[in-house]
């Protein structure tokens, strides 16, 4: 079957608790996962290009498969992996992470697996950063050990519209990029820190490949840190195929239009955040649907945005589904119209 976009990068599990206490264990994670369900707001069928352990949970890949995200292009290593990351919000929303465990040792270090009390919360942060595990293989260690290879996408794959490359090391993108190119694809690519601790030298090679370059604020200014950020994405822009957006969390996002030569801002859409852990990949997602449909930076921004409203409003990447497509088409409008509004006299 042929998907109408595809993504590539991780799979994972992850544990995450909000900024309220709510616990939520063994959710979809990974930037593939979340990118990909960014895009299935928009398209009936996305496919997934990932490399899963193969300890995944069953249940959690069937209702991704159940929800239209194909996983022809997902291959299952022959490894295991027990632990997942932990996402834990605190009550200024600040995100702490670099932390694994199972998810069953929250239970049995003897704490409720609904929700914690902030003073429990700090315990549990305490007790996942003495964890030793020697020798336990974490998501990171995984993907460096099992990178992703052009051989793996499928050849339905091939005759989709466009892709997303979400964060991978710069060996995976030299793989990728010429293939999904030489077919003639609409193709976004994430940062990530894979990216953002290159000099803008060594990243110009990939920009001029891609229709987007869709890197997070932090990531901008490691990249160019001695820049403004519209002077910043004038100059990545100048050596991009397409133009530069950059994603600015909770401010929305800043695009580069080449054709007005400045920066537009999309705001974001008011939303009770409860897991924000894959605003930025599912707004990536969002956004290649957007360029895809429309051709237009600005209002593939729109989209993104849109995508990761309905994300951030549950937990994991599998939380948001199934989509109400309808609903989503209403916010877009929305914001069309507030973007239209906000638009300067010609």
């Amino acid at each position: 079957m042929r998907p109408e976009l595809v993504t590539v990068g991780g799979l994972t599990v992850d544990n995450v608790i909000s900024s309220d206490g709510t616990v939520a264990l063994a959710r979809v994670g990974g930037n593939a996962a979340y990118s990909a369900v960014g895009a299935l707001c928009w398209a009936e069928s996305v496919g997934l290009v990932s490399v899963a352990v193969s300890t995944y949970p069953a249940d959690a890949l069937a209702t991704l498969r159940a929800n239209g995200i194909l996983l022809d292009g997902v291959v299952s290593a022959d490894a295991a992996l027990e632990s997942c990351n932990w996402f834990i919000y605190d009550e200024q929303g600040e995100r702490h992470e670099r932390l694994r465990s199972t998810p069953g040792e929250l239970a049995e270090a003897g704490f409720d697996t609904k929700r914690l009390t902030p003073e429990e919360v700090a315990r549990w942060q305490d007790l996942l950063r003495r964890r030793e595990r020697p020798g336990e293989l974490s998501y990171s260690e995984f993907r460096d050990t099992h990178p992703l290879v052009p051989e793996q996408v499928p050849p339905s794959y091939l005759e989709a519209r466009g892709v997303h490359l979400a964060p991978c090391r710069p060996v995976v993108l030299r793989g990728m990029l010429p293939l999904f190119n030489s077919r003639g694809m609409v193709v976004t690519l994430d940062a990530g820190w894979q990216l953002a601790e290159l000099s803008l030298d060594e990243i110009a090679p990939f920009l001029a490949e891609v229709d987007a370059f869709l890197p997070s604020e932090v990531e901008l200014r490691a990249i160019l840190p001695d820049m403004g950020l519209e002077s910043a994405l004038a100059l990545l822009a100048a050596h991009c195929r397409g133009s530069v957006a950059v994603k600015l969390g909770g401010k929305g996002s800043l695009v580069w239009d080449r054709q007005v030569g400045r920066a537009v801002a999309v705001p974001i859409l008011p939303t009770q955040a409860v897991d924000p852990t894959g605003a930025g990949d599912s707004f990536c997602g969002g956004f290649l649907a957007g360029l895809v449909e429309t051709g237009d930076l600005v209002k593939a921004a729109c989209f993104g945005t849109a995508s990761a409203s309905r994300i951030v409003s549950r937990f994991g990447a599998d939380g948001a589904l199934p989509f109400d497509r309808q609903t989503s088409r209403h916010q877009l409008d929305s914001l069309f119209a507030t973007m239209s509004r906000a638009a300067p006299a010609a």
